[in-house]
């Protein structure tokens, strides 16, 4: 029997009435249960002992590439001073330092001062006249050009001349091509007054300046003097101190049989000293004959 159906039987007078009432009901779904308990989410972690091994590899790791860079950089500034101490003459340490007689900075400096025999004859001494020849001496031979003898005149400077013809042509040179030698050579506050370029009277130079045409004309001499005397003349030592090159020639002249050494050509050891100035460059400042 269903149980939605309920039925009643009552007996009156004899009768029988049967009364069934029917109730349907809708089915309700089922609903998912809930509850009030929340699940705990499950949480992934490291152990910590793993935590603590990466933590102090990671620091090694830092230490490592600590030490690695101060190394190279110990490294790479002794490989600088090797370089310096090899290739730079400038002793920063204060002490004397040797030079290599064949590097090209004693070359080079050696060049530009050392005079042979018919120069000492002519002078000794390092005065304006002397200073200008030298610095006449680098100019590049780019620099000097094919000229004329305009304006030059034959007896301001004798034995020079200047006669054009088939056996000589002059050359010249611009006045502030001297000027910046003259600087390079003995330092940029160096004044000397532009000059003929004549070491006394002799035929040792042999450029006349001609203010009007701001050059520096080549003469002549006809006749050329010989000497009587001879020298040997040998760089023994190159030394440097802080910003200073000091040179040091070996000299000994000899005289003609029966001919005596002037007295302005002594023999000894002289000092060629260079000063480092505020262009970088060597300037020439003394030479002079050490005393024992």
């Amino acid at each position: 029997m269903n149980p939605n159906v309920n039925q009643n039987t009552q007996t009156s007078g004899g009768t029988l009435q049967n009364n069934s009432t029917v109730q349907t009901q809708v089915p309700i779904a089922p609903q998912p249960a809930t509850s009030s308990v929340v699940p705990t989410p499950i949480q992934t972690q490291k152990p910590k002992k793993k935590r603590n091994i990466f933590s102090v590899f990671l620091i090694l790791v830092i230490i490592g590439l600590g030490l690695y860079l101060a190394y190279s950089k110990i490294l790479y500034e002794k490989n600088i001073q090797e370089v310096k101490n090899r290739c730079s003459p400038v002793s920063t340490s204060g002490e004397v330092k040797k030079l290599d007689l064949n590097s090209t900075i004693v070359v080079d400096l050696y060049n530009k001062v050392k005079t042979n025999i018919r120069e000492d004859v002519a002078s000794t001494e390092l005065n304006d006249s002397m200073k200008l020849y030298l610095a006449s001496r680098q100019i590049s031979d780019n620099l000097i050009y094919d000229s004329n003898c305009n304006l030059f005149s034959d007896t301001a400077m004798r034995p020079f001349i200047c006669e054009e013809n088939t056996t000589f042509s002059p050359r010249a040179f611009k006045a502030e091509n001297l000027m910046v030698e003259v600087k390079k050579l003995f330092g940029e506050e160096t004044t000397i007054p532009h000059q003929n370029i004549q070491l006394d009277r002799s035929c040792i130079g042999g450029f006349q300046y001609i203010k009007e045409r701001g050059e520096y004309v080549e003469g002549h001499c006809k006749n050329i003097p010989t000497t009587s005397y001879r020298v040997e003349k040998k760089l023994i030592d190159a030394t440097s101190t802080n910003d200073t090159i000091v040179l040091k020639e070996e000299v000994k002249y000899f005289g003609a049989e029966q001919l005596n050494v002037p007295e302005n050509l002594k023999s000894g050891t002289y000092l060629y000293t260079f000063q480092l100035d505020p262009n970088y460059n060597y300037v020439y400042k003394s030479k002079t004959l050490e005393v024992k």
